[in-house]
C-alpha cells in the first residue's frame, strides 16, 4: 500500500521547511501538527501543486500563527493543571488524608505525557516559525504502510508510525490515502 503525500514548502528566517498538507487538518490534537513539519530536503519538489495543497496555502500563514498561539496556551494550561493537582495531593498527604495513591500517580502520568507533547510541539514551532513565512513551492513524499510501520520515501518514519499508533483520525486518513 503506497501513495504520495502533498507538502507545502515554505521558508522562514531559520531555513526551508515542508509541512504535510494532507494530514494537517486530520489530526486529533492540534499540537501534533507541529510534528508534520520537516526539512524541505526530505520532500521531492513538484511544479504543479496538488489541489489540497493549493486550498491549504490560502490560510497557511494564519494557520501557523494560530497553531503557535494555541500550543503556547495549551502548554501553559497543562503545566498549571499539573502543578495544581500536585499541590492538592501534597496537602492531603501531609494532613494524613488518604486520597488514593495509585489514582494520583496514573493521573500525574497522563498529565505529564500531555504536557510533554505540548512542550515538544511548542519547541518545534518556536524553532521553525519566525515573522516572515513565505510559501516557496510544493512537494510530495511517497508514503508506504507495512504492517504497523510507515515508510516515507523508503525510510522508516517514526513520526507517521507513531501517529498511526496513537492518533485514530490520522491513522484512518493515512489508511484511506494508501488504499
Amino acid at each position: 500500500m503506497e501513495a504520495e503525500i502533498p507538502y507545502i514548502i515554505f521558508q522562514t528566517k531559520r531555513g526551508k521547511f515542508a509541512i504535510d498538507a494532507y494530514l494537517v487538518t486530520r489530526i486529533e490534537k492540534l499540537e501534533r501538527v507541529a510534528t508534520l513539519i520537516r526539512k524541505a530536503e526530505s520532500v521531492e519538489k513538484i511544479s504543479t501543486p496538488p489541489q489540497i495543497a493549493k486550498d491549504f496555502e490560502r490560510e497557511f500563514e494564519e494557520f501557523l500563527e494560530r497553531l503557535m498561539r494555541i500550543t503556547r496556551s495549551r502548554a501553559g494550561r497543562l503545566m498549571n493543571k499539573r502543578l495544581g493537582k500536585m499541590r492538592r495531593w501534597n496537602i492531603f498527604r501531609f494532613l494524613g488524608i488518604p486520597t488514593g495513591h495509585s489514582r494520583h500517580i496514573s493521573e500525574e502520568e497522563r498529565l505529564a505525557k500531555d504536557n510533554r507533547e505540548a512542550l515538544l510541539a511548542l519547541s518545534i514551532l518556536e524553532n521553525v516559525i519566525s515573522e516572515n513565512i513565505e510559501v516557496i513551492g510544493y512537494g510530495t513524499a511517497k508514503v508506504e504502510i507495512k504492517g504497523k510501520a510507515v515508510y516515507l520515501n523508503g525510510k522508516l518514519d517514526p513520526v507517521y508510525t507513531e501517529l498511526l499508533k496513537t492518533d485514530m483520525r490520522a491513522a484512518l486518513a493515512l489508511l484511506e490515502l494508501v488504499k
